[in-house]
């Protein structure tokens, strides 16, 4: 089981999605220490400088974790 993502990760990721490139300067409260642990996790893969795409691991962990947040709690 993966480590579940940060909010600011889950942000991140979320914009991304699969056709979006963004970086650092995109975000006003996402900085550079978020994208390179994103990318140590392989959830993100930098496509130009400063500039990432997420890969399938990145989707795959921010529709689980939307799904698991999603669901009611007995």
């Amino acid at each position: 089981m993966p480590q579940r993502p940060s909010n600011r990760e889950m942000k991140a990721l979320y914009h991304l999605g699969e056709a979006n490139v963004l970086g650092p300067d995109d975000f006003k409260d996402i900085g550079e220490k978020v994208f390179a642990v994103m990318l140590k996790k392989k959830w993100v893969e930098e496509v130009g400088p400063g500039k990432f795409r997420s890969t399938e691991k990145g989707r795959v962990i921010h529709d689980e974790e939307v799904w698991f947040a999603g669901r009611s709690k007995r």
